[in-house]
């Protein structure tokens, strides 16, 4: 009987994580689709398979495409392409982050957190 429960626990819990893997992979993003130096290019609100495509094939598509600026050298080397990420601008002190007006625009990375790694 207790062999069977465990055995029961062990299958849906198995079941979850499985239910879990797949969900996140049709999940929406901001996914780092080029880094240089201390610029890293995120393209936002997009599924992890259209982190591959090229940047004007997103343009096209009407994707938003930001160029952030990390100031934090160990941060960036953490940094991949193909990386979901969920960056904070750095602000001013009136609460205002500054917007470059570049093609595509460019913002100062206040905080970056790494939601799921580039496989």
């Amino acid at each position: 009987m207790r062999i069977a429960f465990i055995g029961m626990m062990l299958f849906v819990l198995l079941f979850t994580l499985s239910g879990c893997q797949i969900f996140s992979a049709n999940e929406k993003g901001d996914y780092v689709i080029l880094k240089e130096e201390e610029r890293i290019l995120v393209a936002e609100n997009i599924l992890r398979e259209e982190a591959d495509r090229s940047l004007a094939d997103l343009r096209e598509k009407k994707v938003k495409v930001i160029q952030y600026i990390v100031e934090d050298s160990k941060l960036i080397d953490k940094i991949e392409v193909g990386d979901k990420v969920k960056i904070t601008p750095e602000v001013n002190e009136e609460g205002f982050y500054l917007v470059r007006q570049s093609d595509p625009p460019q913002i100062i990375a206040g905080k970056i957190e790494i939601e799921e790694r580039s496989n």
